[in-house]
């Protein structure tokens, strides 16, 4: 009987996994809703790998993990319909997009999730009608017309997104690849793990294969559309990854305050950042280190008090 394989990974070979996958102008999709269940840990590893002209997709909500990667010069386009940090602008994004630095394409939710649905699914394209009477398809790459080959009626169609690597987080996983979302909103992961030709999911922790098999309603991503696994504990942090811990708001605005100023002419503070909090780290656990001692505790609580 041949050993079931596992697709568990060590931290010390995402970086492996990402080159191996990956290359330069690549459309990589990132997981998760604004600030919550983002990859954070693995968006830092995309950036000491040191890829360059990305193409960066999302859920239709993103914000600090796209701006970090516009910090750290990795990107050329997005497709992303929200790069927000919701109280307030993101700071490279906007900087990028000022300078003419990197190509902001005009896509709304609709399409994003469209085009992974038709990339799910296998086809090139998903029909819509929802974007009659409104402007959405001018200027819109991912839509074109489409006449209905039954009723000759005018719909609309939006391209299939098909991502080289998406990277995604749940709360918990077993070394087989199964993932365990425990909360809500969760269906831009799961589209997005079917549309792309690699995924590589973090876990906040392992959990054994049986206890995967006895809860398998639970299973918000099956093992067949996952092909690697890494256990990096916080991995969505400074976003939420709910129940487990809540959103790091006091680190998101400390990076936000830097950001603003290099946008404003005093990059300094931005660099440092980048230098000692993302490649001066190696690990989940450097990287953990440097928050205050009390900041994960004080999450952890938040998140079990909501």
């Amino acid at each position: 009987m041949t050993e079931r394989r596992t697709k568990q990974i060590a931290e010390s070979e995402i970086g492996e996994h990402l080159r191996a996958q990956l290359n330069d102008g690549d459309l990589l999709a990132i997981g998760g809703l604004f600030k919550q269940g983002r990859p954070t840990a693995l968006v830092r590893e995309v950036i000491r790998a040191d890829f360059k002209e990305l193409k960066i997709s999302s859920s239709p909500g993103s914000g600090y993990d796209v701006d970090l990667l516009i910090s750290a010069g990795c990107v050329a386009e997005t497709y992303c319909p929200a790069v927000t940090l919701e109280e307030r602008m993101c700071p490279s994004f906007r900087h990028a997009v000022e300078e003419g630095r990197i190509r902001a394409h005009c896509v709304d939710a609709l399409s994003v999730v469209g085009g992974y649905l038709a990339s799910a699914n296998g086809v090139p394209f998903q029909p819509v009608v929802a974007w009659k009477g409104s402007d959405v398809p001018k200027h819109n790459p991912l839509v074109a017309n489409i006449t209905c080959p039954f009723t000759g009626e005018t719909l609309y169609a939006t391209r299939a997104l098909r991502p080289k690597v998406a990277l995604i987080h749940a709360q918990e996983g077993d070394v087989f690849g199964n993932l365990r979302h425990l909360s809500t909103m969760t269906y831009a992961d799961q589209m997005i793990a079917r549309a792309s030709d690699y995924v590589i999911a973090s876990v906040d922790r392992f959990v054994s294969p049986e206890n995967i098999l006895s809860r398998p309603r639970e299973t918000s991503v099956p093992n067949i559309y996952v092909d690697a696994i890494v256990e990096l504990p916080y991995g969505a942090h400074p976003s939420g990854s709910f129940p487990h811990y809540s959103i790091d708001e006091a680190y998101i605005d400390a990076y936000a305050d830097r950001a603003e100023a290099a946008r404003m002419g005093a990059p300094d503070r931005l660099r440092a950042f980048l230098e000692e909090d993302v490649l001066g780290c190696v690990s989940q656990q450097d990287y953990l280190s440097r928050l205050p001692e009390i900041r994960l505790p004080a999450l952890d609580k938040e998140a079990r008090n909501l």
